[in-house]
């Protein structure tokens, strides 16, 4: 994951409510943003109150991500946004947001459920619809259990890699509960999702899985749903995990919708 140094400062002071130091970038992201009033009102409406998560913007046709950290100083509010290049890897992660897991590299689950809230609002206000898959590695305990954690540490990372391989720029990966995964494919229908999983399938039986002269033979479950206007995360990933528990009893495609 690429460390580039790329933070975007701009201070607000306290008793004019006004810029004091600004940015061209963050000038061109935020038009005409030049209180912190404004400022304030315009992150709440799009979501993006809660600090140190990943945002996603679209200004003027063209998608930003970034997310921020805010610090309250004696006469200033400094605000330090960091921002994230075409591969969607965050340019100064050292210092910046917690957002990828240590294992994967994909999302961890807080910033997930943080993203998931967004594209609900952004998919309610566009009228597009976006797919939501859970996927659940099929024994994956008994990996654990019978050839160590290593062994399952191994397999989750090359499933994931697979995932991150397989999947847009403009949608987003993450792990969740530990040894599942979450996919959110934007502008997606039951149809593109069902696409996306015989891509990602066919994908990984080309791999071959070997840990200390061990080969495994991987498969999955996939719990599907699409977005809707009334939804929160909360009742998208309580139909997700629905369909998700219908899959695994299944002895024929291991794939479940609940629309």
């Amino acid at each position: 994951m690429p460390v580039l140094q790329e933070i975007r400062t701009v201070v607000f002071d306290k008793n004019s409510n006004r810029i004091t130091q600004s940015d061209p970038v963050f000038e061109t992201i935020f038009e005409n943003i030049t209180e912190l009033s404004v400022l304030n009102t315009f992150l709440a409406q799009n979501a993006m109150l809660d600090e140190n998560f990943l945002h996603k913007l679209n200004i003027h046709g063209k998608e930003h991500q970034l997310c921020y950290r805010r610090r309250d100083l004696a006469e200033s509010f400094e605000f330090h946004f960091f921002l994230l290049s075409e591969e969607w890897s965050v340019v100064n992660p050292a210092d910046g947001c917690d957002i990828y897991d240590q294992l994967t590299g994909l999302r961890n689950e807080k910033n997930m459920l943080s993203l998931l809230k967004h594209e609900i609002n952004r998919a309610s206000r566009d009228k597009n619809s976006s797919a939501t898959l859970i996927i659940d590695i099929n024994h994956l305990k008994n990996i654990n259990e019978m050839f160590g954690y290593l062994a399952g540490d191994y397999v989750l990372q090359e499933v994931s890699k697979t995932v991150t391989e397989n999947t847009r720029l403009s949608d987003a990966t993450g792990r969740y509960k530990g040894d599942k995964l979450v996919i959110l494919l934007y502008k997606t229908d039951a149809h593109g999702a069902m696409q996306y999983i015989r891509r990602f399938k066919e994908r990984f039986e080309q791999i071959a899985l070997s840990f200390n002269g061990f080969n495994f033979d991987i498969e999955f479950n996939f719990g599907v749903t699409i977005s809707k206007e009334s939804d929160t995360v909360g009742t998208l990933l309580e139909r997700a995990n629905k369909a998700l528990s219908k899959a695994k009893k299944s002895r024929t495609t291991h794939v479940e919708f609940l629309l």
